[in-house]
Formats: structure tokens, sequence, C-alpha cells
């Protein structure tokens, strides 16, 4: 087999390292603006809209993302 061109493993561990080296001695709401900010500059290079990334509410894993009541 050839040498993959793109070492995706690598990649992740070093940007997750950088991450990690960047965001250890924030608080969790700096924490979450740096990845909301992330998120904005990745959208706006897209051209996508960013209303979802205005929401004021935390967003959940799985479910509907409604309230139970």
């Amino acid at each position: 087999m050839h040498e993959p061109k793109i070492k995706a493993v690598e990649m992740v561990r070093s940007i997750r390292e950088a991450h990690y080296a960047s965001l250890k001695d924030l608080s969790p709401k700096e924490k979450i603006a740096f990845f909301r900010e992330k998120a904005c500059a990745l959208h706006a290079e897209l051209g996508k809209p960013e209303e979802l990334l205005r929401s004021s509410e935390p967003r959940t894993r799985g479910g509907s993302g409604r309230k139970n009541v």
C-alpha cells in the first residue's frame, strides 16, 4: 500500500493539543466563547448564516433539544 497523503490522526492530535494548551486556564464561559468565535469565523468563511450560533441557551447532545416539562 502507499503512504496516505493526509495523516489525519496526527493532525487531530496536534489540533487537540493546541486547543488544550490555549484553553486549560480559561473558565467554562471563556471556553464556550472561544469555540463560538471559531464557529462564527468558519460560518463566515463558508458563507453560511450564523443565527444558530447566537442562541443564548446551550444545546444538548441527542434528543430533540426540547426541555423536559
